[in-house]
């Protein structure tokens, strides 16, 4: 379990803060950061619109791997599906648009940045000799390897229902890099969209991104409080086995609550 609560910036309260934990879809925080500084240097713009590419799709959580080929959004549309829906697809389409090295910046632990169809292609069982020759590999190695995972068809989500698998194949950050990720994006109307298990009512404004699979949980939200004080909460639970999300739901809005008066 880690921890991490900062007031207007500063640590307030922190468990385990520094380890370095799989957090699930919460990378989606590094992807909008990339994509933020691409809109920043004129790289790409919020209304420019992309074409969504079959070889993009990927598995749920997300819409867009339904959709049909071709289709076209925004990136403002792409990124507000990645952070209020978990849209996998929609993050690695913006993934593709910001540049792998330029996410890689905001993850630097995570290289290759792995998209979420890389991972899932990686964890499907009829891929164990794969993940095997790429967790021998170095970093070099891996980002040879890419462009043989990407022409492998993807598995049948159903395979991710059950017990952990393969939880070294993820997305690692420390609770207090997410903070620090958040505070880069919070302001983007698109991060109050999904509340998460944060009251809106509770606050003047919240920002929030979670990710889970089994075994895998972080929730990381920033809210503003009604005196103005500017929080963010994160936490992360790893587990060998399926992680009881109600009982973290639970305590995690407990904390919540005791920041908002």
């Amino acid at each position: 379990m880690s921890v991490y609560v900062a007031d207007n910036g500063a640590q307030r309260a922190a468990l385990a803060a520094d380890a370095q934990l799989a957090v699930g879809s919460t990378f989606k925080l590094a992807v909008l950061a990339a994509v933020q500084q691409a809109v920043a240097t004129h790289a790409t713009s919020w209304n420019a619109v992309v074409r969504l590419d079959a070889r993009q799709k990927s598995l749920p959580s997300g819409v867009l791997q339904t959709w049909p080929d071709g289709a076209l959004l925004t990136v403002y549309s792409y990124a507000a599906l990645m952070i209020s829906q978990s849209d996998n697809t929609a993050a690695d389409v913006l993934l593709d648009l910001a540049g792998r090295s330029t996410v890689e910046r905001y993850g630097p632990r995570n290289r290759p940045f792995l998209t979420t169809r890389e991972a899932f292609v990686l964890k499907d069982p009829r891929n164990a000799s794969l993940v095997k020759h790429y967790r021998a590999s170095d970093t070099a190695q891996r980002r040879q390897l890419l462009s043989q995972i990407d022409l492998l068809p993807l598995p049948d989500a159903s395979i991710f229902a059950g017990a952990p698998q393969d939880t070294d194949i993820e997305w690692f950050f420390t609770t207090r890099e997410l903070c620090a990720l958040m505070a880069g994006v919070q302001r983007l109307p698109l991060m109050s969209i999904n509340p998460g298990v944060a009251e809106p009512a509770d606050w003047t404004r919240v920002a929030y991104k979670g990710g889970s699979e089994p075994g895998v949980l972080n929730l990381t939200t920033w809210v503003v409080s009604k005196n103005r004080h500017s929080y963010c909460v994160s936490a992360t639970w790893n587990d060998d086995k399926p992680v009881d999300e109600l009982e973290f739901f639970g305590l995690y809005k407990s904390l919540l609550s005791t920041l908002k008066s």
